[in-house]
């Protein structure tokens, strides 16, 4: 197996063309599917120096984070803080500090996992992913990119250059939580996320996220439709958690049984709900 450090976009490119290679983005997860015979790519590619590739920017109209940027640079951001609180309160319990140190944003959503943390807040904020191949580049919403576990829409050849957040509203009420079977390093058996805004006591936006509990992570639509310009009493909730737990497609595994999941799915869901309307 041959190692490649490239420096440019057009290195990058030139790398990824060849039979069996694969990118390095922090290794978090590769090198785990590596030492246990899953994975056995015959270069790895590492884009950490292509300049281009990491980085935190902020715009009039969205916030750009570099694909190979690190999460302990996300989490010292105050453009990230300021922009997209709630993604600074997922990467704050994502892994451990090593982990962070080393592990990416591209990388963790480009291993697809269902369990992928950062994918959450994402899906909230809207965001889009910048995928650059030989053909070009083309922009893909994040709720599109994942297929499957373990699989995305990126095609060989094809890497990822960063995530693009849209400029939100100022006045979201965040939740995040998830559940897992210790309280350091957690992997999560659950997760939820949310976004709700509130105005004369009734919720006139709400998103609702959730990880590991279906194929890819993804919005709970039937719910947010469901709870959308209604005030936040215990009918509403009560109907929000009976539709979540219909909405998800959890399954059993060693951490935990379908059943489980959807009832702490349903849970959480109405955590968020009441979180909001307490606030």
């Amino acid at each position: 197996m041959r190692y490649v450090r490239v420096e440019t976009e057009a290195e990058l490119l030139e790398a990824l063309d060849r039979d069996g290679a694969h990118l390095l983005s922090g290794g978090t997860d590769l090198l785990v599917k590596m030492r246990s015979g899953l994975l056995r790519p015959k270069s790895l590619v590492d884009p950490a120096r292509v300049a281009a590739l990491r980085g935190i920017e902020g715009s009039a109209n969205a916030l750009w984070i570099g694909a190979a940027t690190p999460f302990a640079e996300i989490l010292a951001s105050k453009e990230v803080a300021a922009r997209a609180p709630l993604l600074a309160d997922v990467v704050r319990v994502l892994g451990c500090v090593q982990i962070r140190n080393r592990g990416t944003l591209g990388g963790n959503l480009a291993n697809a996992s269902p369990a992928a943390d950062s994918a959450v807040p994402l899906l909230l904020y809207e965001a889009a992913v910048e995928l650059r191949g030989k053909r070009g580049s083309r922009s893909v919403p994040i709720g599109d990119f994942f297929l499957a576990p373990g699989r995305t829409v990126l095609e060989h050849g094809e890497y990822m250059r960063g995530v693009s957040i849209p400029v939100s509203r100022g006045d979201w009420i965040p939740f995040f939580h998830k559940v897992g079977r210790r309280r350091a390093l957690t992997i999560a058996i659950a997760s939820v996320g949310g976004l709700t805004s509130i105005s004369n006591g009734k919720a006139v936006d709400v998103r609702l996220a959730a990880g590991s509990v279906a194929p890819v992570p993804l919005r709970l639509k039937s719910v947010e439709r469901a709870v959308a310009g209604q005030a936040l009493d215990d009918s509403v909730i009560a109907r929000a958690r009976a539709l979540a737990a219909k909405e998800i497609s959890p399954i059993d595994d060693v951490r935990a049984t379908a059943h489980y999941r959807r009832e702490v799915t349903a849970d959480l869901v109405a955590r968020a709900l009441e979180r909001a309307r307490a606030t």
